[in-house]
């Protein structure tokens, strides 16, 4: 697992626990925030596009689609996840981002499992 793999499923438990500071905390706000508008959406593009922005045009229209394509994604899981908790009656900031953070946790661990996958086969069509 790389080392932005290992930190995408980290973010999340960390998020979690910045939950737990006093109210008055500025990281409350700021670290559940960060992780709420970029992991999620990390988390699914390791897992679904990271072969075709990486296959992509040059550096900067790359790097430009990779944000935009991630932002879009965290903010359309974290709005999924926080109407479902609404709907039921029982939103809270943890309840969301314990919810992403499992999420992002089998996000990443679902692409690790898939590029290993993937190594393993070529490297299996280079022995033949």
């Amino acid at each position: 697992m790389t080392a932005l793999r290992c930190l995408v499923a980290l973010s999340g438990w960390i998020a979690l626990a910045a939950t737990g500071l006093p109210e008055a905390s500025p990281a409350r706000l700021v670290v559940p925030s960060l992780f709420l508008l970029v992991c999620p959406g990390l988390a699914a593009v390791l897992l679904w596009a990271g072969e075709l922005i990486a296959r992509g045009r040059g550096g900067a229209a790359r790097l430009l689609e990779g944000a935009l394509l991630v932002g879009a994604v965290s903010l359309s899981l974290t709005a999924l996840v926080a109407e479902a908790l609404f709907l039921t009656h029982t939103f809270t900031l943890t309840r969301t981002v314990l919810i992403l953070a499992v999420l992002c946790s089998a996000l990443v661990l679902a692409a690790s499992l898939r590029s290993d996958g993937r190594r393993a086969t070529r490297a299996g069509d280079h022995g033949e």
